[in-house]
Parts: C-alpha cells; sequence; structure tokens
C-alpha cells in the first residue's frame, strides 16, 4: 500500500512539473524518499529479470541508451533512467514515472545509469545481476576527491554483482579490481577495450595527470586480455574484434569515446543475450543515435546548425577535442562552476589543449568564461570573445559561417538545449 501511495504522489508531483519550464525529473523522487525509503528497492524487486547497473565517471548515458536499445530490439521491455538522472533520487522517479497506476512495473530487466556513489549505496539494497564499469578518472573533484575514491565506489557496486562483472581492459584500477572480485566471489569477468595502435586516442586518468614518468608503473601492469577490441575507425566506420572475428559496422554514433562505449555494450550485450548472434548485435549498433547533449545537432530559425557536447572533466574534454575539434569549426567552450557541474574546475589545467595551437576559439562562455580563456592562452590559443551570457554567446557563434561545436559543462549545456529547442529543433 505504501508504495502505491509513492507512485501516485510521484506521478503528481511530475504533472505539476509539466507546466514547471526547467528539469526537476529528480523532485518525485527526492519526495519519495523521505517519505517512503523502502520504495526502490521493493519496486526493483519486481522485474523478473533483474537488475543491470552502468556506472564509471565517463560515457554512462551513451552505453545505458546503446543496451537498453539492443535490449529491445531483441523483444525485451526495458526499464531505464532515459533523462541521465543517476542519483537515487532520479531512479526513484523513473519507477514512479514508469510504474502503472496500479503499481505494476511492466518491464523484463531494469537498465540504469548509476553515480558512482548512488551505485555503492544502491548494491546495498538490491543486488544486481551484472555491473558494467566503463572507466574511472578525476571527476567533480569537490565531490569525489581523487580517482581512488571514485574507484573505491565502483568496486563497491561490482563486488555485489550476482552473475558477473563488464569493465575496461585498459582502465588499470577497474581491471585490477574486476580480477579481485572475480576470485573471490566466483563470478564472471568480461571486458572490453581497444587494440594497442588506438592507444593515443584513450589516455587514462594517470597519463593525464602524470608529471614526469609518474604513470609509467600503472602502464606495466599486465593487461588482460578483451572479449571486445575497438581496433579501428575512420569517422564512423568502426571495426570490433569479437571471438576472434572481425565485424564492421557504419554507426550513427560520432566520436571515438563512443566508439569504445560501443564495445563495453556489446560486451554486455552479449552476456544478457547469448543466444544471439554477434552480428546481430553489432548490426543493433549500427543504428543507436546519440543520448543527449552528447554531440547532437541543432538547426535554428536562421538555419546555422549547431552541435552540443558534454565536457565534465579532463578525460570527457580530451576525448571531445579529438572528435569535435578541426580548424575548420567555430568552436565555443562553456563552463559554469555549479554544484552540478562540481565547484572546483581545476580540472581545466589537466587538459591538454594545445590541439588547438594556432588557431582562436570562437567564443568562452559561461561563469567561468574567463578562466577558461585564460587557461587557453597558456597552450598559445586565442581567444576571439569571451561573453559570460550563454544566450548572447550561442547568438554570436550562430552568425558565423562554417561548422559550430559548443562543449559545454552540465548546468551549460542545459541551459543551451532549452535556448536551442525554443529557437530550432532537432536534426
Amino acid at each position: 500500500m505504501q508504495n502505491l501511495a509513492a507512485t501516485f504522489i510521484g506521478k503528481i508531483i511530475r504533472l505539476g512539473l509539466l507546466f514547471r519550464p526547467g528539469g526537476g525529473h529528480a523532485l518525485p523522487g527526492l519526495v519519495i524518499e523521505g517519505l517512503f525509503p523502502n520504495y526502490l528497492p521493493s519496486m526493483l524487486r519486481k522485474i523478473p529479470e533483474g537488475v543491470i547497473i552502468i556506472t564509471g565517471t565517463n560515457g554512462k548515458t551513451t552505453t545505458t541508451k546503446i543496451v537498453t536499445q539492443i535490449l529491445e530490439a531483441n523483444h525485451k521491455k526495458v526499464l531505464t533512467n532515459t533523462t541521465g538522472s543517476n542519483l537515487m533520487r532520479g531512479i526513484a522517479s523513473t519507477l514512479s514515472r514508469s510504474a502503472t497506476l496500479f503499481n505494476r512495473l511492466p518491464y523484463d530487466i531494469a537498465v540504469l545509469e548509476v553515480d558512482e556513489a548512488s551505485a555503492r549505496l544502491l548494491v546495498e539494497q538490491i543486488k544486481p545481476r551484472w555491473v558494467l564499469g566503463l572507466n574511472v578518472s578525476r571527476d567533480q573533484l569537490d565531490r569525489f576527491g581523487e580517482v581512488d575514491t571514485i574507484a573505491s565506489y565502483v568496486k563497491d557496486a561490482m563486488g555485489k554483482a550476482t552473475q558477473g562483472i563488464v569493465t575496461n581492459s585498459k582502465d588499470p584500477k577497474l581491471f585490477t579490481i574486476a580480477k579481485n572480485i572475480s576470485t573471490e566471489n566466483k563470478v564472471q569477468t568480461i571486458y572490453f577495450g581497444f587494440s594497442e595502435k588506438l592507444r593515443k586516442f584513450f589516455p587514462n586518468d594517470y597519463e593525464l595527470a602524470a608529471v614526469g614518468n609518474t604513470h609509467k608503473k600503472k602502464e606495466n601492469l599486465k593487461e588482460p586480455t578483451a572479449d571486445v577490441e575497438l581496433i579501428s575507425f575512420s569517422e564512423q566506420e568502426v571495426t570490433y574484434k569479437i571471438g576472434g572475428k572481425d565485424f564492421k559496422a557504419r554507426l550513427k554514433l560520432t566520436g571515438q569515446h563512443n566508439y569504445l562505449n560501443g564495445a563495453a555494450a556489446l560486451a554486455l550485450c552479449r552476456a544478457l543475450l547469448p543466444d544471439i548472434e554477434t552480428e546481430d548485435l553489432v548490426s543493433t549498433l549500427s543504428v543507436v543515435t546519440l543520448a543527449f547533449g552528447r554531440g547532437e545537432r541543432y538547426k535554428l530559425k536562421n538555419e546555422a546548425e549547431i552541435e552540443l557536447v558534454l565536457v565534465k572533466n579532463p578525460a570527457s574534454c580530451t576525448q571531445a577535442l579529438s572528435s569535435y575539434s578541426t580548424k575548420d569549426t567555430n568552436l565555443m567552450i562553456a563552463i559554469n562552476d555549479n554544484i552540478a557541474d562540481g565547484r572546483d574546475v581545476s580540472w581545466l589545467w589537466d587538459v591538454d589543449f594545445s590541439s588547438l595551437s594556432g588557431r582562436k576559439v570562437s567564443i568562452t562562455s559561461g561563469k567561468r568564461g574567463v578562466d577558461m580563456a585564460l587557461r587557453l592562452s597558456y597552450d598559445d590559443v586565442a581567444t576571439a570573445t569571451i561573453e559570460p551570457s550563454l544566450p548572447k554567446a550561442l547568438k554570436e557563434l550562430s552568425m558565423k559561417n562554417g561548422d559550430k561545436v559548443i562543449l559545454a559543462t552540465y548546468t551549460a549545456m542545459l541551459q543551451l538545449y532549452d535556448y536551442l529547442i525554443k529557437n530550432g529543433e532537432k536534426v
């Protein structure tokens, strides 16, 4: 009876939020958490094929979307947090929204993107079948501290998996953790990764933060063999090696980081769908589109097309610079330091912006737009315009000729998205 009341309250709050522009996805869950603390685990236990957790610093939203679409293409009804609201309250909101008025959850399986700290808490309440740990790197330093803390959270989540673990063969923290858990808990361990020739495209956290040769000890750890390996990419033509065989695909996803997310999703889906041919899984991956704010394109009323890309830490920013910045691109970088972004933006100094050397960044914007321009200057990158107002900066960018890309932190991305939708459309 309490769960029925919680679901009803959540739906009423969500209905009220329809009249309030600009987010609020987690508010129903926040209220439910306070009134009915057992709601989340008791509802998740109703799902017949259990819970899959996808966690890690970067790539959670896109990987969750890929896994969900592959499962749905194979006739699974999947409960997932599509908004990317990945704290406990966000998951509770997803449950209240997805349940029927009679408090049923008409789904076969749950695939949940979960924040690293929340994953540690969630697994104390509900034991997941599989945990996919994507990577660990410094993120929101004011909240998490250094990378060892984040790794410990992912370790706690992996340690409660009842069937298996999927993780990154190239992440020295995570593959070591996975090996130890596999031995202790007797659960299956599956690895995804990339070929050695692609290593320069995927620097790990130790390389990004290295001073002198301090990272070499980490690199000398013996890496496990990847079950799904990204072996090449050229634009959106991608090749994976799976079970000793090459599988080629032309993806709708863009960016090298998303090609690696595809490898992670394939590794997990092979375990979840053992009767489905690998070729069919890769074929389904080829039609998956980008997740919200992860390279989506928008056309404004003046016909300008703008690509919006989330950056939030050294790893994601480095990947975005490699994937989305070219000499012909009008690049805007929007940096906020709100709570959801992380108050500490010192991570900007661990990003190598030298790939932009010799050209100008069109605009830096957001609450820390001045700080961003200063940081660029230390890598001899000029900034044409500093405009703290995001709407004004976006309007100025839209007037420029050629390709236009915005790299934005989380709250800046949400503000820009609202403007883009009000003044244009997704393409």
